[in-house]
């Protein structure tokens, strides 16, 4: 299939509308269940706490939650984009410009990819429930949740298409603790906090596997023009998704502040 066709097919407004309607679902599914885990550990405050608790905890895990989402969506993004340049670019210029340069492209495409991030959280879906360290521990995890994808495109898909990026995502973490973190113990520190997020790195790949299965099943994601893609396009509708429940304030209804 050319692009053209790639897009034509995505582009299916009963499609786009049908799987909107799915990652709408399930996000609201996600949302009820981190408040039912937040109203289960209310339960342990005391009474005269309790609502603050609850209002505060149920938001910020929420926003934690979207973070991961953004967090992986944003990294899928330069990863979907080079691949569907080195993939689509015709001969020419250009493309003997993006043999010789694609290396070094992309690293501003890991640039754009930041924008992207920070666009998404404060810009787009403000996440003002949420501390720098806590953002920053949420988008660590974000690269091992986008490196499990990977994992799974390898071992169940049987596509090692995605090694290189696989390693390289590897020596990026590794980097983030020798390179730029001014001590072991602020590394260590980070990976605490990062790891108490875990949960919602399990909800946020359990999301992720839906979309995508009922994508593949469906028909309407497809494994030829790249699973890596097709992930990353799952992705933008579970922003979407995120944006209407969101700024729809529906979830006020359940979370009151106290």
């Amino acid at each position: 299939m050319t692009f053209a066709e790639y897009w034509a097919h995505y582009t299916d407004v009963k499609k786009m509308l049908m799987f909107l309607a799915l990652s709408l679902a399930f996000s609201v599914i996600c949302v009820f269940y981190i408040i039912m885990i937040v109203t289960v550990q209310a339960r342990f405050v005391p009474r005269s706490e309790r609502r603050h608790f609850y209002y505060e905890r149920a938001n910020n895990t929420i926003q934690r939650f979207y973070e991961m989402v953004f967090s992986g969506a944003s990294i899928l993004s330069f990863l979907a984009l080079y691949y569907l340049i080195d993939r689509f670019s015709p001969q020419g210029d250009f493309r003997e410009f993006w043999d010789n340069y694609k290396d070094f492209l992309l690293l501003f495409m890991i640039c754009f990819s930041i924008i992207f991030n920070n666009l998404l959280d404060r810009i787009i879906i403000p996440l003002k429930k949420l501390s720098r360290s806590e953002r920053g521990s949420v988008r660590l995890l974000g690269m091992v949740y986008v490196i499990l994808i990977f994992l799974y495109i390898k071992f169940i898909y049987e596509n090692n298409n995605y090694d290189g990026f696989i390693m390289y995502f590897l020596g990026l973490m590794i980097g983030r603790f020798i390179y730029f973190d001014a001590s072991f113990r602020e590394g260590i520190s980070t990976i605490l906090e990062s790891l108490k997020n875990f949960p919602l790195l399990i909800l946020g790949l359990a999301y992720t596997g839906f979309m995508a299965y009922t994508g593949f099943t469906s028909d309407y994601l497809l494994v030829s023009n790249g699973v890596l893609v097709s992930t990353f396009i799952a992705h933008i509708f579970m922003i979407v998704a995120i944006f209407i429940v969101h700024h729809s304030h529906f979830m006020s209804i359940f979370i009151r502040k106290g």
